[in-house]
């Protein structure tokens, strides 16, 4: 039997914990139940993950990171309100396709913010960042720390709510209508600065 490298190993635990949380919840997201929806050794997964914590917190991080290449298609010569509302679309788009990833998104968030609230804080404040820097990225120097704090924050909130109306409603197009009008209203927001 080949070996898996421990960073192959750590990849195929945190889709496996997705998986398991979008369809028992966090709750009875066992070590034991992740182990055997990626195949492995429940021995393994504590050799590279020591707490369920810490494997809950790579999974909160890649659900972050996951995204990220599709926020780079926004078209050139846009403005930063333009650019702001484009990377909405594309982000509730790119979720809405992978709704797994998005129900233990919201499973994983609410269950740690009940349980631990300290890394509650953190994978909230982490997502901040991670929305800040796109957002800099594609806006360029036009807008100060203090708008790009005001505008992420905005923009965690819209996608968050969208996302969680979806989830109640399952309609794509009434997604892509409310989608629509948060864009306009993010675009309003962007442009007053």
């Amino acid at each position: 039997m080949a070996r898996i490298g421990a960073e192959l190993r750590r990849q195929d635990f945190i889709e496996a914990t997705v998986k398991v949380i979008a369809e028992y919840g966090v709750a009875n997201a066992t070590t034991r139940r992740i182990a055997m929806a990626a195949d492995s050794p429940l021995a393994s997964l504590h050799y590279v993950f020591h707490t369920k914590d810490e494997l809950f917190y790579a999974v909160y991080e890649s659900l972050i990171n996951m995204p990220q290449p599709t926020l780079e298609h926004v078209p050139a010569g846009a403005t930063a309100a333009e650019s702001v509302a484009q990377m909405l679309r594309q982000l509730v788009r790119w979720f809405a396709a992978r709704p797994d990833l998005a129900t233990a998104q919201f499973e994983l968030y609410t269950w740690t913010l009940r349980n631990n609230p300290e890394m509650a804080s953190k994978i909230y404040a982490v997502s901040g960042e991670a929305t800040e820097q796109a957002i800099a990225r594609f806006s360029g120097s036009q807008l100060d720390k203090a708008a790009l704090t005001t505008i992420s924050r905005l923009f965690i909130n819209l996608f968050d709510g969208l996302l969680l109306s979806w989830s109640a409603h399952c309609d794509l197009e009434r997604l892509e209508a409310e989608t629509e009008t948060a864009c306009q209203a993010l675009e309003l927001l962007v442009a007053s600065y």
